[in-house]
């Protein structure tokens, strides 16, 4: 939890330091979004509070309110053409004293080989439909999320609950 809370300061201090914010958001908050993940269960108490920055909680899984969840379905689908290309190797103990020692090698392997499919542009768009679906809540509109056109249709309490977490 700690570790988090470390992280979080990091961040606020690279968005402050930034090129960005120095020409475009001096005098702005800094907002920085966890969602519901374990791990981030105590960062709000443990985060040195500063007074411009906000930190926000997503509510129960929006995959269409978080730019995050399609950042890593886009890294996911890299590792699994990295894996798929490498099957062989998932039942090879290779150099490694052990199967699972092998295989975390991979892993690794497939996350450094795929981490460079996570850029600017790609955090931006995302963040861009994230906010065209935040408007669509605001307004009780469907959203759509997926590489198939499904429309998520929630019940007004759940909106209303949604949009509470972004006030």
């Amino acid at each position: 939890m700690e570790q988090n809370a470390a992280f979080v300061e990091e961040v606020y201090r690279a968005s402050k330091n930034s090129p960005a914010y120095q020409n475009h958001f001096v005098g702005k908050k800094i907002v920085i979004v966890l969602d519901n993940a374990l791990a981030h269960s105590q960062t709000e108490h443990r985060v040195a509070a500063h007074e411009d920055m906000t930190l926000l909680r997503l509510g129960p899984y929006s995959p269409m309110l978080n730019p995050i969840e399609s950042c890593f379905s886009v890294l996911k689908a890299h590792i699994k053409r990295f894996l798929a290309k490498r099957t062989n190797l998932l039942f090879d103990r290779r150099e490694f004293h052990s199967y699972l020692e092998s295989r975390m090698r991979l892993l690794e392997e497939a996350a450094t080989e795929s981490l460079p499919c996570i850029t600017q542009s790609l955090v931006i768009r995302e963040a861009m439909f994230c906010q065209r679906n935040v408007e669509k809540a605001l307004n009780l509109e469907n959203m759509s999320y997926g590489t198939l056109l499904r429309h998520i249709d929630w019940n007004k309490n759940q909106i209303e609950w949604n949009i509470a977490r972004f006030l």
